[in-house]
């Protein structure tokens, strides 16, 4: 069309300034004289730099449709497919645009990431090495990729080619988000702290002002420093980018960072904001499904929304074949691997080591498979040891670790991570064994397709809820958490060696101060208001949540010095130790006492229990039942206020309660053989029903381990 030049020169500037308003005025001015398929597409260009692909998309289609031929025409109208998550029409029309142009490394890039989008990441890493053959330094080819091998655990080559992008584009923040967050993920928390600061000094500006990109980037360092400890620094970004209103994942990270630090006022906001969305926004895109965990109002069906839309990016990995597995297991002896990478100084380690060394091994073959961060210590030999083969998978790709697993021809697996901090769940989407089991890292449904079983008792999962769990449901007949019997309780210091006072009441929390919500900080407040000379002790794990919880008592006019805050202690019989000079524990929700309050049973302190409706918000009550302290377990706050207080102001029945904590010792609870019996005896159920040919199904364990119980012991009367 003669006398159109200018104009499209005009537009392309207009593009290129920014200036995508006027860009699109006159765009639409031309079309209304009749233009050539150009003036279609930047339109549509005009559109998505206003992120209204919606509109777009037709302007995109209109110009790829007159301009059969021109590649450039449908690689455009691919970016605007993939931003509405168009991604089967995304891949036709990159590939539409390669058959104009097949040398295209631009296009090859874009077609990889849509493949990966598509779960399709053998195809996508084929792309992408195409590309870098064509253009062996091409930036977004060398990102893509490293996001490729990245989600398929072959972390090493993701890495070389995150730094590859940023040698070519040092300018671009993006590769360094993800490499920060690859880093983190393989604990190597330093060089993960300077790439999100890096990412952060490349964005010129986040907030109101900045371009949905830029936050979303600024968004991701943000997790990292969050999960790292910088949580007020975090925080303040995540107030800048409001990205926590449009993204899940942004959300769930900015809930667990002010949760962190105890920033009640901004995590009432963010939970508001969840309260809010439906459905259809928890199933948008993938996000952390632990920090749900700690959210008063989340339903048990909005945890298995996330918690499955957590497992689709696994979804599509095929299943091993079997014939690469071994004919059966030795000596006819049930095979069990255990995941995990908490093989270390860790709750789950700790609880789970006297079960490992208990199993019955003319039974039982016991095979551990391990993914922690190296670190040496006592617990950690102890545990190789209670192994019969202990495999180190760490270096391993998510397909090999599985197919290293698979060899083993185990009867069983579980996952004792799930979706918890540095999860390698994901090995499992191959199914290396026949039955797949979840149990104890994560605390609540994983929604993943490919766990078949998650262990729980009948407090934790009561008969007629199985519907808001994705697994069938295994109860265990005492309780499912585990305890170590053989762990010793050192010398208790004196109270002043602990900064406690000689003759005061302590109550205690040794949970983590994300588990503290302000409704369960106000009623402690009470407490301390009701009993004089009171203190409350706490962990102090962070300055951030150290400072804030006594701004917080301030506000409710208690003194400094009533809050009392002990440092991490890493010997855990020096742990126990301090734990019995504490007069009586209490419970946090919905995120309560697990590993904690069997550790405070066990060094004779009483534990005031709050149970809620779903299955985190019952693992203190199920500790309690199996302790034979059930009736220390409330339902409501007022009612766990009153039991609280009761207990402080009179001292016999607290002397009965101390004597009952101590006595639980020899209660099923800590009886590490007669669990291990019974969690055998759920391993045979579900063994039998999988060599028989029958799909999984709820199985409940009837008591099959005689155990050497307390007289019974008297109620609180």
């Amino acid at each position: 069309m003669v006398g159109q030049a200018n104009p499209v020169q005009k537009l392309i500037a207009l593009h290129a300034k920014g200036r995508f308003a006027e860009m699109e005025s006159v765009a639409r001015s031309l079309l209304k004289r009749g233009a050539p398929p150009v003036v279609s597409e930047l339109l549509g260009m005009a559109l998505c730099g206003q992120r209204r692909f919606a509109e777009a998309l037709s302007p995109l289609q209109d110009a790829a449709q007159l301009g059969k031929t021109d590649a450039q025409f449908w690689e455009n109208l691919a970016l605007c497919q993939r931003e509405l998550g168009q991604f089967a029409e995304a891949e036709q029309s990159l590939r539409m645009s390669l058959s104009i142009r097949p040398f295209s490394p631009e296009a090859l890039s874009s077609l990889g990431s849509v493949l990966r989008s598509l779960l399709r990441h053998g195809e996508a890493e084929a792309a992408l090495r195409s590309a870098l053959a064509i253009a062996p330094r091409h930036a977004s080819a060398c990102f893509n990729l490293g996001n490729v091998l990245s989600d398929v655990g072959r972390f090493a080559e993701a890495e070389a080619c995150l730094r590859q992008a940023i040698a070519t584009e040092p300018g671009n923040p993006r590769p360094y988000t993800n490499l920060a967050v690859l880093l983190w993920d393989l604990a190597r928390n330093g060089e993960a702290e300077a790439a999100a600061r890096e990412a952060l000094a490349r964005i010129p500006r986040i907030g109101v002002a900045a371009t949905d990109d830029a936050n979303l980037m600024a968004d991701v360092a943000a997790g990292v420093l969050s999960r790292l400890g910088r949580v007020r620094e975090a925080i303040r970004i995540y107030r800048d980018t409001g990205g926590y209103r449009r993204s899940p994942a942004c959300l769930m990270d900015a809930f667990s960072a002010v949760r962190r630090a105890c920033d009640w006022d901004f995590a009432t906001e963010i939970e508001a904001e969840a309260q809010r969305k439906d459905m259809s926004f928890w199933t948008r895109e993938p996000a952390a499904a632990h920090p749900m965990l700690l959210m008063p109002s989340a339903t048990a069906a909005v945890q298995l929304a996330v918690g499955r839309t957590q497992a689709l990016q696994y979804a599509a990995v095929p299943a091993l074949p079997r014939s690469i597995a071994k004919s059966s297991s030795s000596n006819g002896r049930i095979r069990i691997g255990y995941l995990s990478g908490d093989f270390r100084e860790h709750a789950v380690g700790a609880v789970m080591v006297g079960v490992f060394e208990a199993h019955d091994r003319e039974q039982f073959e016991i095979v551990g498979y391990d993914y922690s961060p190296p670190a040496a210590s006592a617990l950690r030999s102890r545990i190789e040891r209670g192994f019969e083969r202990f495999v180190v998978i760490r270096d391993l790709s998510f397909g090999d670790a599985a197919r290293r697993i698979a060899e083993d021809d185990c009867d069983i697996v579980v996952d004792l991570a799930g979706w918890t901090t540095g999860t390698r769940s994901a090995i499992l989407a191959a199914r290396p064994a026949p039955t797949q089991v979840q149990w104890l890292g994560f605390a609540g449904t994983m929604g993943a397709p490919w766990i078949d079983y998650i262990l729980a008792d009948r407090v934790l999962v009561a008969e007629g809820e199985e519907a808001g769990f994705s697994e069938k449901i295994i109860r265990l007949p005492r309780t499912y958490s585990p305890t170590d019997d053989r762990v010793t309780v050192g010398t208790p210091p004196p109270r002043a060696e602990l900064g406690l006072p000689e003759d005061a009441f302590v109550f205690c929390s040794f949970n983590q101060p994300r588990k503290i919500t302000s409704e369960v900080f106000d009623c402690w407040m009470s407490l301390l208001s009701e009993v004089a000379g009171s203190v409350l002790w706490l962990q102090d794990l962070n300055p951030d949540a150290t400072n804030a919880l006594r701004a917080h008592a301030a506000r409710h006019a208690i003194g400094p010095d009533r809050l009392i805050f002990a440092p991490w202690a890493a010997d855990r019989a020096a742990h126990l130790a301090r734990l019995s000079q504490a007069d009586l524990a209490l419970d946090c929700y919905p995120y309560g006492s697990h590993t904690t309050g069997s550790d405070i049973l066990w060094a004779g302190v009483p534990l005031v229990g709050l149970a809620g409706k779903t299955f985190v918000s019952r693992v203190s009550a199920s500790i309690m039942s199996a302790a034979g302290m059930a009736d220390f377990v409330t339902t409501s706050l007022q009612d766990y206020r009153d039991l609280a207080l009761r207990l402080a102001r009179d001292s016999a029945v607290l002397a009965d309660a101390k004597r009952r904590a101590v006595a639980s010792r020899r209660m099923p609870l800590f009886d590490t053989v007669g669990f291990t019996r019974n969690l055998e005896a759920a391993f045979r159920a579900i063994v039998e029903r999988q060599r028989a040919g029958l799909p999984s199904d709820h199985v409940t364990i009837a008591e099959v381990a005689s155990v050497a119980r307390a007289a019974e012991e008297p109620g609180l009367g």
